[in-house]
């Protein structure tokens, strides 16, 4: 990899970051609202949703004040 696109991929290391972990919000807000509304109460499953969730979410707002500030 050349200096420059280091400097570029760096520069967008923490928006990529925000991105991909506002995904993982967005994928495991809907898996928690299914397995709420679910018809079977006996099907529990084993993911930690809400876990996850707030995880993810901690991940994503600091990932994305690092982008704003420029680390």
């Amino acid at each position: 990899m050349h200096l420059f696109e280091q400097f570029i991929w760096q520069d967008h290391l923490w928006m990529a970051v925000s991105v991909t972990s506002a995904s993982v919000v967005l994928v495991s807000s809907l898996a928690d609202r299914r397995r709420h509304n679910r018809v079977r109460f006996d099907d529990v499953g084993f993911m930690p949703w809400t876990a996850i969730t707030v995880f993810s979410v901690l991940a994503t707002v600091l990932s994305a004040a690092l982008a704003i500030k420029g680390v």
